[in-house]
């Protein structure tokens, strides 16, 4: 069975990333840990001149997080109950520290295959896209992340879209992504914004065409129209793209992706979830 790790701040985004996250373990046959972290708050053993008071607010804070937690925890359960998808086994966690020191631990102690978080898109600002804790998470765990906006609602997956380079280390991702594909019955796009007519790509591209014949697999290469964030946003409002999948390779692009741009008056597409992997040869079997 495979294991999906679940970071929640019960916040509204994330409650709708976890119904999201439940249609995908029954799809996926997987169950989910859900976990919530909090922080100690800090206080001076001098504070008011007295210490010996420290310990107690520390307890009663804690005391209080842990309340808040069941008090979450119920309702996620009838949430799922709700969904019909009672049947989904749930774990939850509830852990001191940081999300992604946490979120590290718990995968390699777990065996996790997936990172399933929710965000908000619609400010344009871009903390507030991913969330400082999902950007720390993409950075810091070495699974893939797959970020639900918080208007995005699971209606199965049918279209799915990933953007390369066609370089050898995508290679990894891509199998990834069409076991995946292969689950839904669905073909994967490989798209590419061609922007200085590299014709090498061609040539990867039927070498992708023939290790990966087994797999229901299209190509796409894209006209360059003012940045690459614009070519990619038109592709995928025009196709209504379910899942999206990039390689990680830096968190600028990631940001640019869907930041609201001022000059191009770019849409914000808030109904796609974004699927980031791993580029090179040690991405594991997560599908």
């Amino acid at each position: 069975m495979r294991k999906i790790l679940f970071p929640t701040d019960f916040s509204d985004a994330a409650n709708n990333a976890f119904l999201y996250a439940l249609s995908l373990a029954k799809e996926m046959d997987a169950e989910i840990y859900v976990m919530n972290t909090y922080m100690q708050p800090v206080l001076s053993a001098t504070h008011a001149g007295q210490p010996e008071m420290v310990p107690e607010v520390y307890e009663n804070y804690e005391l209080h997080r842990f309340e808040s937690f069941k008090k979450y925890t119920a309702q996620l359960r009838d949430m799922a109950h709700k969904q019909n998808r009672s049947d989904i086994p749930l774990t939850f966690l509830f852990e001191e520290g940081t999300v992604v020191s946490n979120a590290q631990t718990i995968i390699e102690k777990e065996g996790i295959h997936l990172v399933v978080m929710g965000t908000n898109r619609a400010t344009g600002i871009i903390d507030k896209i991913f969330g400082s804790n999902t950007i720390g998470v993409i950075r810091g765990v070495k699974v893939p992340v797959l970020s639900v906006p918080r208007e995005a609602s699971y209606q199965g997956i049918k279209e799915i879209v990933f953007t390369t380079l066609f370089r050898q280390k995508d290679e990894a991702a891509l199998r990834e992504i069409l076991e995946l594909a292969k689950k839904f019955g669905v073909k994967v796009k490989c798209v590419n914004v061609n922007k200085n007519n590299d014709v090498d790509i061609i040539g990867v591209a039927d070498h992708w065409e023939n290790i990966f014949k087994d797999y229901e697999l299209e190509f796409v290469f894209l006209d360059f129209d003012e940045s690459i964030e614009n070519t990619l946003n038109k592709y995928i409002a025009a196709h209504k793209v379910d899942l999206l999948c990039v390689v990680k390779r830096n968190r600028t692009f990631l940001n640019r992706l869907f930041v609201s741009s001022i000059s191009n008056r770019l849409t914000v597409h808030t109904n796609t979830a974004t699927l980031i992997l791993h580029e090179g040869d040690n991405t594991e079997e997560v599908f």
